[in-house]
């Protein structure tokens, strides 16, 4: 296990900096799980039925509500890597919305569908059978209705029209050429998933002496190793995985934002960070080859989103 630090100066309680702690990876949120069939009996409707279920049993192995920051992922440790706080440093949450359509003619079928299944009546396949049979019903009672009858003929007008030549004309598309109207689609804004964080860094490195030089190297070739994947017979098993954590002397940052473990997604280094080749003269012992300046671009993702649970009080600053 190695520790690299740059630059070389003294820290004390007040130096702010990122601290990277390289650790194996172990797929995150696993979980022990047993699952099995057996048969439940209930009443339903005053008829006693017997169906069977699939059950399962899970064990968690990580409790983000009472100890998020508890890396239970971590097998063994490869060493961390000291850098100064980066010049343009920030974060950003985001979830994904979308729009959602429910018309009227939908709706109505839709309606009789789930007070069915909600109400317990489907047992069996031959419960299945009788509602979809009393659906299909339900379905041409609404076509019954002069303007859903209407569309339902432009619906297979346009799926007719488009099977000699490909087409993608649709019923709305028609009825909106023939009446300029169109169904109205009570369109709601709907929660539809989260996303990965990414966070960007740069460093600008320039070695004021042999011991730095020798620091900055040894920085860049184990974030390179530990990014790259292992070969294992015919497979590639997953590289190393990163923690990030803003730090104000030995205690985490008061302030600024966590991170939850991360990939190197993408790493990129400029030898030339002034915008000419120079390197330092001297033996090779003495850092005589280092470039005198160098740009360390780093690109880390999160391997989990955020969720409510992890802003709890156990996490201190603005949180994730």
């Amino acid at each position: 296990m190695a520790n690299y630090r740059y630059p070389l100066g003294k820290l004390n309680e007040t130096s702010d900096f990122l601290q990277i702690n390289i650790v194996d990876y172990k797929q995150p949120g696993k979980s022990t799980t047993e699952r099995g069939i057996r048969e439940i009996t209930e009443t339903v409707n005053d008829r006693t039925i017997t169906r069977p279920t699939v059950v399962s049993k899970s064990f968690a192995i990580r409790d983000r509500k009472t100890n998020p920051l508890v890396n239970t992922n971590v097998k063994s440790d490869f060493g961390s890597i000291i850098l100064p706080i980066p010049s343009n440093i920030q974060d950003g949450n985001s979830v994904n919305f979308g729009p959602g359509n429910l018309d009227g003619l939908t709706a109505s079928v839709l309606d009789y569908a789930l007070n069915t299944v909600g109400a317990g009546s489907i047992s069996s396949l031959n419960d299945m059978g009788k509602f979809i049979e009393t659906a299909l019903g339900r379905a041409v009672g609404v076509i019954s209705n002069p303007e859903a009858l209407a569309y339902f003929n432009r619906n297979i007008a346009a799926a007719a029209a488009n099977i000699p030549f490909g087409g993608n004309l649709t019923a709305s598309q028609l009825l909106a050429r023939q009446t300029g109207n169109i169904l109205n689609p009570n369109m709601e804004l709907l929660f539809e998933g989260v996303n990965l964080r990414s966070f960007k860094f740069s460093f600008k490195l320039t070695p004021r002496g042999p011991q730095e030089a020798a620091e900055v190297k040894n920085i860049i070739r184990t974030l390179k190793k530990n990014m790259t994947p292992q070969i294992d017979g015919i497979y590639l098993n997953t590289p190393n995985i990163f923690e990030l954590t803003y730090k104000k002397g030995s205690d985490n940052h008061p302030f600024l934002h966590k991170f939850k473990q991360c990939a190197l997604t993408d790493m990129s280094v400029n030898y030339t960070g002034e915008g000419v080749y120079a390197t330092y003269g001297g033996s090779v012992k003495d850092g005589g080859g280092t470039p005198v300046s160098m740009i360390m671009d780093l690109g880390f993702k999160e391997l989990e989103p955020i969720y409510s649970g992890d802003y709890n009080d156990g996490v201190g600053g603005v949180g994730y």
